[in-house]
């Protein structure tokens, strides 16, 4: 089958319709919001299974695969990178407080417009999934595809690799996939992640070439009075709360 007799398929289109229908009526106030939102999200589990039992990987798919991978994995990079400058920027030695930079890297909002499927189904399932329109993928919408942190209480920044691979050494996160086609892939743990802990069927990443990186910093100064020596001192409300 090609990719658009996948989506044209009836399970596809069904189960699609339905997400999208919930959508509107939480749109217009016809339903109450947190139900729908459970149902879909319930209905994008079954719409991943779905669409990743119709997925063959043959060279071509390979290719692809490769190329959202190379692409998301220097976006990575380039967020690690912007990350470390930003917190040498703003951390100064005598700084008191906690200084933290959190940077975060998402799949472009826009619909990829190499998806050899443009139809208006298509890109508001998009919208649905990218977090355009609600959380319905929670740890997507939180971390995206992944997320860096560097801060004062714990300044050891994490190599490359261990960011990219959670090892010190290339590993290929290849889970779930063909073991034969994908051995010398390199895939990061991002991938595996997006594909075998989210709710993204393997056709929604394959022509992702565009990303959104963020970055935040957050400054914590807390005091109190020391009563033996008379100084205000930084509080850290970790010394109070697990």
């Amino acid at each position: 089958m090609t990719v658009q007799e996948i989506f044209n398929s009836t399970p596809v289109q069904s189960i699609e319709e339905q997400i999208l229908d919930l959508y509107h009526e939480i749109e217009g106030h016809r339903s109450t919001n947190e139900e729908n939102k459970k149902a879909i999200r319930s209905f994008l589990e079954v719409r991943k299974r779905i669409l990743d039992s119709m997925f063959v990987m043959d060279e071509q798919n390979k290719k692809l695969l490769a190329e959202f991978n190379e692409a998301m994995k220097q976006q990575l990079i380039e967020m690690r990178k912007r990350a470390i400058d930003l917190y040498n920027d703003v951390y100064k030695p005598n700084m008191i407080g906690r200084i933290e930079v959190v940077g975060k890297c998402f799949m472009g909002y826009k619909y990829s417009e190499i998806h050899p499927v443009q139809s208006m189904r298509a890109k508001k399932m998009w919208a649905v999934l990218n977090g355009s329109l609600d959380d319905y993928i929670f740890l997507y919408h939180e971390d995206g595809v992944n997320r860096f942190e560097i801060s004062s209480d714990d300044p050891k920044i994490e190599s490359e690799n261990e960011f990219l691979y959670l090892l010190k050494e290339a590993e290929n996160w290849n889970a779930g996939l063909d073991r034969g086609f994908t051995s010398d892939m390199y895939l990061t743990y991002a991938f595996h992640n997006l594909f075998s802990h989210l709710d993204f069927s393997i056709f929604d990443l394959l022509w992702v070439r565009d990303f959104n990186i963020e970055l935040h910093v957050e400054h914590c100064y807390h005091t109190y009075k020391n009563e033996e020596y008379g100084d205000d001192l930084d509080w850290d409300k970790s010394d109070y709360f697990d």
